[in-house]
C-alpha cells in the first residue's frame, strides 16, 4: 500500500481534519493559525496537523482496500480486524458503538507489546463503560474482579487515561490478597522511591477512585503533592496518603497517565506502544500484587 503523501501547509490554502475544511491563516515556525468555515480559529502545531492528515490518508487507503476486499469472494478463514487507532467518536461517556475495547483491537495490540516474562496478558472490556482491563490470564478471575490488580485504559469525552489499579475493599475481613501484596511492596522505602521516580518521569497522577472528591497527587523529588492550583501540604510517602483513609473504608488506587483526545487520535496505532511501555515500567507493582 502506498505511503501517505506528505502535506506542505501553505497560507491561504485549504485542508481538512476531523472538524472539517480549514484555511491556513498564518504560519510561524512550528505553529500555524487555522480557520474553519464557521469562522472558528485556533493556533495549532504543524506537526500535529501533519500526523492527523497522514492518519486520515492512511484510513482512506484502508477503506479503499476494505472495499476492494469486499468485492472479492469471502473466505471462512478471513483474519479478524486489527486495531487501526482510536477514533474521535470513541471519546464519550459509554462504550456504545465503539470497537476499540474488543480483544482483537487495542487490548491485543497492548498485550502483545508488554515486555513481561512469566505473564500471559489478555484484555477484558469493562461492562458498557469506555474502559478496558489488561491482566494475566491465569490470575484473572482468581478473586473479586473489582479488587484485583489490573492495568487499565479508559477514555472520557476529552482525555485518554491509562495505568495501574488495585483496590482495598470495604470489608471488615481484611483487604484482598492483591492489595496486601501491593501494599507490602510499597511500604519498602526503596520501592516507594522507584515508583516516585517513574511517576515523575511519566507525569503520573495518583487518586482514590473510590473517593474522587479527595483529589489527586502528583510526584516530585521530595514527595507527593496535591494536584491543585494552590500550594498544598505534601506527603513524604504514598502509604501516608493511603492511610489517611482508614480501614474499613475502600481505597481504589489508580496510578495513571493522561493524554488529550486529539493527541491520542493523532498517534494512530502507535498509541498501543505508548501504553504498553508504561505498563512494562509498572510491572513491579503488578508482580508484587499477584505473586501470592
Amino acid at each position: 500500500m502506498d505511503q501517505p503523501e506528505t502535506i506542505e501547509f501553505k497560507v491561504d490554502e485549504q485542508y481538512e481534519n476531523e472538524k472539517g475544511v480549514f484555511t491556513v491563516v498564518s504560519i510561524h515556525r512550528d505553529e500555524m493559525v487555522i480557520r474553519w468555515e464557521n469562522g472558528e480559529e485556533i493556533r495549532t502545531g504543524i506537526a500535529l496537523q501533519h500526523r492527523i492528515a497522514e492518519r486520515r490518508q492512511w484510513e482512506e487507503q484502508q477503506r479503499l482496500a476494505a472495499a476492494e476486499a469486499a468485492r472479492k469472494p469471502s473466505r471462512k478463514s478471513a483474519k479478524k480486524t486489527v486495531f487501526t487507532g482510536l477514533a474521535p467518536t470513541d471519546f464519550k461517556k459509554s462504550a456504545s458503538g465503539t470497537t476499540w475495547r474488543s480483544r482483537n483491537q487495542l487490548g491485543a495490540a497492548v498485550a502483545q507489546k508488554i515486555d513481561a516474562t512469566g505473564f500471559k496478558f489478555n484484555s477484558w472490556a469493562f461492562g458498557n463503560k469506555p474502559e478496558m482491563h489488561v491482566q494475566d490470564t491465569k490470575h484473572h478471575g482468581s478473586g473479586a474482579a473489582d479488587d484485583q490488580a489490573k492495568f487499565f485504559v479508559r477514555v472520557d469525552q476529552k482525555t485518554l487515561h491509562y495505568g495501574f489499579r488495585v483496590a482495598r475493599p470495604d470489608t471488615k475481613e481484611g483487604a484482598s490478597s492483591d492489595w496486601n501484596g501491593f501494599y507490602e511492596w510499597l511500604a519498602q522505602p526503596e520501592n516507594e522511591q522507584v515508583l516516585r521516580t517513574i511517576a515523575v518521569e511519566a507525569n503520573l497522577t495518583v487518586c482514590n477512585s473510590a473517593s474522587p472528591s479527595s483529589g489527586a497527587l502528583i510526584a516530585s523529588n521530595d514527595g507527593w503533592h496535591s494536584d491543585a492550583g494552590t500550594p498544598q501540604p505534601g506527603k513524604e510517602s504514598l502509604t501516608g496518603y493511603i492511610n489517611d483513609t482508614p480501614k474499613p473504608a475502600p481505597f481504589d488506587l489508580a496510578l495513571a497517565a493522561s493524554m488529550a483526545k486529539d493527541d491520542a487520535v493523532a498517534c494512530g496505532t502507535d498509541i498501543a506502544t505508548t501504553i504498553a511501555k508504561l505498563f512494562t515500567r509498572l510491572l513491579p507493582l503488578y508482580r508484587a500484587a499477584v505473586a501470592h
